[in-house]
Order: structure tokens, then C-alpha cells, then sequence
């Protein structure tokens, strides 16, 4: 073949074979551009662990606006995997959806501008508004995105009149932290007189009693109790020696309180005064699932089950200190600094610092004499409301110390946590939505004697040898060719 047509065949091969590359790389660009413009996820998963409830899809959908998503997290950590899951998720929903993940240890000064105090933690902002969350899963998040976007804004009242402390107080010892940080929260507060209101109001959500000087007077105690008659939430803050005129009203609510100062000489570990017990075991509820961080609480009081609950209130201990500590009831001791541990009077450790009774405020309004005017319809209502599963409850919290979320303690460790978490859960604010659990656990696969013997030969004797009977029998048909 002349040299000549050699050259032209090998141009137009050439020619050819660049053209073919450069039309494949454009139908590959192409295809690429779609799938970015248009992904397709499929979850092939036996558990949907890569699928989100329809709930979260229509919240997710109703995002008029950004929302921008910051998760502090450890870099290579189980939560950033599991968080990135989730996000990579959402963001196949809705593009109003962007994250970034932070390190605290690497940039330690962001994480103190966003207040993040533990890892885990994922902070949301957008709508002129930041909500944070600790739950990692599908469920804390969605409810994280509910509260940011919501308009309206639930109210709590804090109850003046008698010497409590005062959220307009920026003193060490005033409430302007609490405002501020249950204002981020998507809350409103205002102050409450009960005597100048014969009752509370209804657009509230928590009635707070923090650290009551005086006791109050009779008809603002029943004023309470219609309160919490009518599902009612109420945080009650008492410290030492002042019980605010309520003992015989928690007593109907299920919880007890002791004329003592509790003492814990763990305290001294972390340079704090033995007056100011150190709290890290908490109990079996909502308020503190996956809550591991101490608590303060400076010259605290015991708060106690009562030894007879009332019909229709089921009682919890929150918190309680550790064994080392005792409520003192020896006061006179105690002011000479050689108050000891004495076993015949003295509550010994672990002592419980905040109790939670959830009342049925049916039951309570039977125990009241006004009950037994109530109309026979509200009766058959409420049977028909317990029926459905809708009927309400209410709730008293009350906490053995108003000290601990002072403006100087507020931010002492996991305080100011452990407070808003009270707060959401009074405020029917911690779980907005709820979505089913799903079953992550694989199934086993179980062989008989006579299958594993058969994948055993199929696998790892036939099939090797069929490869090398292949290969041997194309080496012998090249040999052949040549």
C-alpha cells in the first residue's frame, strides 16, 4: 500500500476516533448535567434508613425561605456520618436546605458565638431566627425546622408579687438570661399578678413561680389550682426555708417538701462551695433522654415523691444528687459550720432536686368540692376525649433551688440546657411532630447443613475452576491462531 494512502486511512481513523471520544465525553457531560440538575435516589435499604416520612416531606416543601443548618461535630465522627446522611436527604427534597459542619476543637471561637456547649449539637438559622437542637435524627431535626419557621409564639408568664426573681433584673442574681435565652426559643414572657387577676390567663403555656419571697395568699393559691384543673402547666422554683405558702398544695400534686439544705462535699472536686450539690443522675423521661451534662444547684433544698400519691398523679424524680450528699435538717448546725451526716434525721443521698408530677386534671377536679357541680356533659366529653387518646394532662415541675438559673449560674455547665429542656416540654414544644421509628435491624440469612455444603462447593471450588477451564481454553485457541 503506497505511503501515501496509508497516511490518509491513518487520518481518517484518527480523525474519526477523536471525533467519536469528543461526542461520547459530550453525551456523558450531558448525561452528568441532567443528573445534577435532576438526581434520582433510590433507597434499596430493607429498614428505608435513606427515606424520610411524608410529615417531614411537607414541612420541608413548605420552606419559603433559606435555611441554613450548622452541625458541630468531631470531624470523622459517627454523628457528622450520621448527620450527613440525613442532610445529603433533606437536600434532595428541597434546595432551601444547606449545611456545613464545624469541628468545636478546631474553631472553638464559633462554637462560643453559637453558645454550643456539647458535640452534637445543630444550629438552624434563617426566618430572621436561629433554634437549636441536640437530636440527630429525622424527628428532632423536622421539629427544629417547625419551630423556626412558626410565626406565632407561645407565651409564658412569670408570676410577681411576692419577691420573686425578675426577668427584667440583669443582675447576678436576676432572670435577663432566661428571657433572653427562652426569647430564642421562639418564646414570649410577660408578668403575672394574681392579685390583680383572678386567674391565669388562658394564652398561657407555663406559669413560673421563681423563688417566691412571701407566701401567697389564699385566693392565689386557688387560683393555681384551677390552673392546673384547666391542663395547667406550672414550674415552681423554691429555695431553703421558703416555701412560698404552696407545701399543702404540692402535697395534693403528689410532691413533698422537707425543711432542709442539702450538702454534698462532692461539690469541693470542682472548687464549689458544699452547698452547691453537684447533680449528674437523672431519671427515666423526656426532659432529660440523652441529657449527660451537670448540673448546679447552689443552696438547694430536697424535693420528694410524696409518700401517698394522689389518684390520678403519676410522679417522676428528674434529678437527685449523688450518694455523698444529704439534706441537713439541723439548721442550727449547719449555720455553726459542723453540720454532719445524721442518720436518724438527715435524708441521705441520693437526694431528689427536681420532681415532675403529670396530673390528671380530671381526677383533680373530682377531689375538689367545685366538681361536684360539673355539668354531666363535660363528663361524658372528657370519657369520649380519654376514648380517642386526646385527653389532656397537666403538669408541676418543681425544682428544690431558683439559684441555678440565676444570670452568674445560667450558663454554669449544663443549666441553662437543662431549664429550656423543662421549658420545651411544658410547653408541648419538644416533640411537634412524632415519626415512627423504623426497624434498622437486617434480617438473617439461615442456611441448612445441605445449602451451606452447596455454596461452599459452588463458591469457592466450581466456580474457580470454570475460570481457570475458561483462560486455559483461551490460551489454547490463541496458541491456535498463530
Amino acid at each position: 500500500m503506497p505511503a501515501s494512502n496509508r497516511q490518509r486511512r491513518l487520518l481518517t481513523y484518527g480523525s474519526n476516533t477523536i471525533l467519536t471520544s469528543l461526542l461520547f465525553l459530550g453525551i456523558l457531560g450531558f448525561i452528568a448535567l441532567i443528573a445534577e440538575r435532576h438526581p434520582v435516589r433510590i433507597d434499596l435499604t430493607d429498614s428505608g434508613k435513606y427515606t424520610i416520612s411524608e410529615q417531614t416531606r411537607n414541612v420541608l416543601k413548605s420552606l419559603e425561605k433559606p435555611v441554613h443548618i450548622k452541625a458541630f461535630c468531631a470531624t470523622a465522627s459517627p454523628e457528622q456520618t450520621k448527620v450527613q446522611d440525613l442532610m445529603d436527604t433533606y437536600r434532595y427534597v428541597t434546595k432551601m436546605i444547606s449545611y456545613e459542619f464545624i469541628d468545636p476543637d478546631r474553631q472553638p471561637e464559633v462554637a462560643r458565638q453559637y453558645e454550643v456547649r456539647a458535640y452534637g449539637t445543630i444550629v438552624l438559622e434563617g426566618y430572621g431566627r436561629k433554634q437549636s437542637t441536640q437530636s440527630l435524627d429525622e424527628e428532632g431535626l423536622t421539629n427544629a425546622i417547625l419551630k423556626l419557621v412558626r410565626s406565632e409564639q407561645k407565651k409564658i408568664y412569670f408570676l410577681v408579687g411576692h419577691g420573686e426573681r425578675s426577668y427584667m433584673d440583669s443582675g447576678k442574681d436576676g432572670y435577663s438570661n432566661v428571657k433572653e435565652a427562652i426569647g430564642k426559643e421562639n418564646y414570649s414572657t410577660a408578668e403575672l399578678n394574681l392579685l390583680q387577676q383572678s386567674k391565669v390567663p388562658d394564652d398561657a403555656a407555663i406559669l413560673v413561680i421563681a423563688g417566691p419571697q412571701k407566701p401567697l395568699m389564699k385566693q392565689e393559691a386557688e387560683s393555681l389550682r384551677t390552673y392546673v384543673e384547666q391542663d395547667g402547666k406550672l414550674m415552681i422554683l423554691l429555695d431553703p426555708h421558703r416555701d412560698g405558702g404552696l407545701r399543702d398544695f404540692l402535697k395534693s400534686c403528689g410532691i413533698q417538701l422537707s425543711e432542709d439544705v442539702i450538702i454534698d462535699k462532692l461539690s469541693r472536686v470542682f472548687g464549689g462551695s458544699y452547698l452547691m450539690p453537684v447533680v449528674t443522675n437523672y431519671g427515666q423521661h423526656k426532659i432529660v433522654e440523652g441529657f449527660g451534662i451537670a448540673t448546679f444547684f447552689p443552696e438547694a433544698r430536697s424535693v420528694q415523691k410524696a409518700k401517698e400519691t394522689p389518684k390520678g398523679v403519676e410522679t417522676v424524680i428528674l434529678a437527685s444528687t449523688s450518694e455523698n450528699a444529704w439534706g441537713e435538717k439541723n439548721l442550727e448546725l449547719l449555720k455553726q459550720g459542723q453540720a454532719g451526716f445524721d442518720e436518724k434525721d438527715d435524708l441521705p443521698g441520693p437526694v431528689p432536686v427536681v420532681v415532675l408530677a403529670e396530673i390528671d386534671p380530671r381526677e383533680m377536679k373530682g377531689s375538689s368540692e367545685k366538681a361536684k357541680a360539673q355539668p354531666q356533659k363535660d363528663l361524658v366529653k372528657a370519657e369520649e376525649e380519654k376514648k380517642a387518646g386526646q385527653e389532656k394532662r397537666s403538669y408541676v415541675l418543681v425544682v428544690g433551688d431558683s439559684d441555678f438559673i440565676s444570670n452568674s449560674n445560667f450558663s454554669l455547665s449544663g443549666n441553662g440546657d437543662f431549664f429550656l429542656n423543662m421549658v420545651n416540654f411544658l410547653a408541648e414544644e419538644e416533640t411537634l411532630i412524632t415519626i415512627e421509628r423504623r426497624d434498622k435491624g437486617g434480617k438473617p440469612l439461615l442456611l441448612s447443613q445441605g445449602q451451606a455444603r452447596a455454596m461452599f462447593w459452588v463458591v469457592l471450588v466450581l466456580i474457580p475452576i470454570l475460570v481457570l477451564i475458561a483462560g486455559f481454553s483461551v490460551y489454547r485457541a490463541r496458541r491456535t491462531q498463530r
